[in-house]
């Protein structure tokens, strides 16, 4: 092997570790990384070969940052619509279960009114902790148990 070709091997493996290390490749750049072997950028420039190759690898450097930016920019997209979705998703169902709790209320009101307490209640002493879960939700109706006013009996007719 050559003078000359064990250079244009040194020089590419400095290109290819400055290409890994996404440094920015220009020819002083190699001279830096390859301290001793290159005194001058114009000893990589004026040389045909090692042109070529300084060339050829800030073209696939240029290529590899298009490519990455590109991929992030897809990224940060998509990741933004995907976020927007879930949260107008959130937003429906917080909806949805505020609907579902103003409607359960007002069922029980209703169930209370008719005088079907006693058989919910009776229903539900078998399974607390759904009471207990409703309470928390704020499906369970607050009110004051009043007692009905006494029904005149017969002497107060």
């Amino acid at each position: 092997m050559t003078d000359q070709s064990r250079s244009i091997e040194a020089l590419e493996d400095a290109l290819n570790a400055m290409l890994l290390d996404n440094e920015d490749i220009t020819a002083r750049g190699v001279v830096r990384r390859m301290s001793g072997v290159f005194k001058n950028a114009s000893d990589i420039t004026r040389h045909p070969e090692r042109r070529v190759a300084l060339e050829r690898f800030q073209a696939r450097q240029a290529e590899l940052r298009k490519t990455m930016e590109k991929t992030d920019k897809e990224s940060k997209t998509a990741l933004s619509a995907k976020v927007a979705r879930l949260e107008a998703e959130v937003a429906r169902m917080t909806h949805q279960r505020d609907l579902l709790i103003a409607s359960h209320k007002a069922m029980l009101l209703a169930v209370g009114e008719v005088g079907g307490m006693k058989a919910w209640k009776k229903f539900f002493d078998r399974h607390q902790d759904v009471v207990e879960q409703l309470q928390k939700l704020g499906a369970m109706p607050e009110a004051e148990v009043v007692p009905e006013p006494a029904k005149p009996g017969p002497e107060e007719w």
